[in-house]
């Protein structure tokens, strides 16, 4: 007998905490709607799995250590078997120490740490039995390749709307929109979302959860009860939501909204006629896996110096983010200079570990976990490659790495291969990865 259970907790921070996302400071000024923790755990026979979801832009390895600890402290025994991501959203607290010259609130952080322990503490209470549906659509109309070939032959990040000299987008876009739902007593008391996009609409200096909670409440609206959503960030490092050939505002508040409610319509029409998922055991397994990190050349660093020994421009309070390279802003090319030598001297030559997690639902069903921020192509070869009906591929998943591009992408140009403190894979990652959770989904 399958048994779910799911349970939540407010995470909102405190006013002036700084929010993370872009390259500098954003002290927050209050609160536009609620972040939460989300749990959902899943029981057959005796193992015990599941999802934790954060509102934030990524959660480190150290923040999933220290909950693990105190969930073994509690007397759990299944904090292995968990898969604990962010929706990625950009106007969240800052969560890790030292990270773009910011670090957060110490009792930030322990509050964090306790209520995810407290919801998945209750959401093992909640345990009922469950039936388990799925589906899958192909309709993603809000999500763009982000990184465009340009008339200079160099591939650039977010050029710019109307840019003149775009010639086309690098690569594709997975549209593919994966979705679980969770019944008890003929309810859906969750539902799972697996969605390629960025969630960075917003901007500014406002606590959001960006479109996975305005999608969450629309579709509440749309069902009439409030049905619980889980989003899953997919394999979107090279994805987000700008069209570039297309003169409309799509940083505000307003954006999140239009597309929360566009994806909870197309989620909404979906959930009713998905299909039941049998299985007779679920399956977790864990890997480690290896990122080291690169190896900086005398070129770039030469090259990082000439940025900094130029006039120094004086950043007018306005939010840094990587369009700041495109249209060529001095903070942000000076950031990136700054970030260049530190990695150099922190980072370049060293490794991380992170853990790979895949609970699959007997054969049709498969959550899989990715580090940091994965381009689309890796999702997509991974969906390919899988034997499973249901592909739910989650990136920002059990730790930070950065950016994972394809190898052929760092000769190319684009933002996104720029190395920054604890970021910057190494050039092989992509490959790697995908050839480990290959074997694993076997």
């Amino acid at each position: 007998m399958t048994k779910a259970g799911f349970s939540r907790e407010v995470i909102t921070p405190p006013r002036g905490m700084s929010l993370a996302g872009y390259f500098n400071p954003r002290p927050n000024i209050g609160v536009l709607d609620d972040l939460y923790v989300k749990v959902l755990l899943l029981e057959h026979d005796s193992t015990v799995t599941g999802l934790v979801v954060f509102d934030l832009c990524f959660v480190t390895a150290e923040i999933i250590k220290g909950i693990k600890r105190k969930i073994a402290a509690s007397g759990l025994d299944f904090g292995d078997n968990l898969i604990f991501s962010a929706t990625h959203t950009h106007t969240g607290p800052q969560v890790a120490k030292k990270f773009f010259g910011t670090s957060p609130d110490s009792s930030y952080l322990d509050l964090l740490q306790h209520r995810t322990v407290s919801a998945i503490a209750q959401a093992l209470a909640n345990l009922l039995p469950a039936e388990i549906s799925a589906g899958n659509i192909n309709d993603n109309p809000f999500a763009y390749n982000r990184r465009y070939w340009m008339k200079n032959g160099a591939v650039l990040t977010n050029p710019g709307k109307l840019n003149p000299d775009i010639v086309k987008p690098e690569s594709t876009v997975d549209s593919e929109i994966s979705i679980m739902s969770v019944k008890q007593n003929g309810i859906i008391i969750a539902v799972v979302a697996n969605i390629v996009n960025h969630t960075d609409t917003i901007g500014g200096d406002w606590v959001s959860a960006d479109w996975p909670g305005r999608m969450e409440r629309e579709i509440q609206n749309i069902t009439g009860h409030d049905i619980p959503v889980l989003t899953l960030i997919g394999c979107s490092g090279n994805i987000n939501h700008f069209d570039v050939f297309r003169n409309i505002p799509q940083s505000r508040y307003g954006e999140a909204c239009r597309i929360g409610i566009g994806y909870a319509s197309i989620i909404a029409s979906q959930l009713y006629s998905l299909k039941a998922v049998t299985f007779d055991k679920i399956t977790v397994q864990t890997e480690d896996f290896i990122i080291p990190f690169r190896k900086i050349s005398e070129a770039e660093i030469k090259k990082a110096k000439a940025v900094l020994a130029k006039e120094s421009v004086v950043c007018d309070n306005k939010d840094l983010t990587s369009e700041g390279l495109a249209t060529g802003e001095g903070p942000v090319a000076r950031f990136f200079a700054e970030q260049m030598i530190a990695y150099n001297k922190i980072c370049s030559g060293k490794k991380r570990t992170f853990k790979l997690i895949t609970i699959k639902l007997g054969d049709q069903l498969i959550f899989a976990s990715l580090p940091g921020e994965p381009f689309t192509e890796i999702g997509l070869e991974l969906k390919k490659r899988s034997p499973f009906k249901y592909n739910f591929m989650i990136s920002l998943a059990m730790g930070s790495c950065g950016y994972v591009p394809m190898p052929e992408c760092f000769s190319r140009g684009g933002y996104e291969i720029l190395p920054v403190v604890n970021g910057g894979p190494r050039e092989d990652t992509a490959p790697r990865l995908i050839e480990a959770l290959t074997n694993m989904m076997a």
